[in-house]
């Protein structure tokens, strides 16, 4: 058989109040947590609207990168014909 005793109503209070202490620490804890996570988020948000993909943007840039190459192609053929005239006239 259990019997019960009375306890005092201070260290109840005591009690009570180093719950609630721990209870606002950890919401201070998961607050710091939220705002961190909704920083990253809105960061990587950012940088994906920065990203938006467009196919033809993409293809034309790549158009422009090979006729460079090709003109520069032909710009060194012309130099390297002008050269062997040149070599063969001398």
């Amino acid at each position: 058989m259990v019997e019960q005793s009375v306890v005092p109503a201070e260290s109840r209070i005591h009690a009570l109040e180093m719950e609630l202490r721990l209870c606002k620490q950890q919401l201070t804890g998961l607050e710091k947590s939220y705002k961190e996570e909704k920083r990253r988020h809105d960061t990587a948000k950012e940088e994906l609207e920065s990203m938006n993909y467009n196919p033809v943007r993409e293809y034309n840039a790549a158009r422009a990168t090979e006729n460079e190459e090709i003109i520069k192609q032909k710009k060194l053929k012309r130099c390297n014909s002008s050269h062997e005239k040149q070599c063969k006239s001398s």
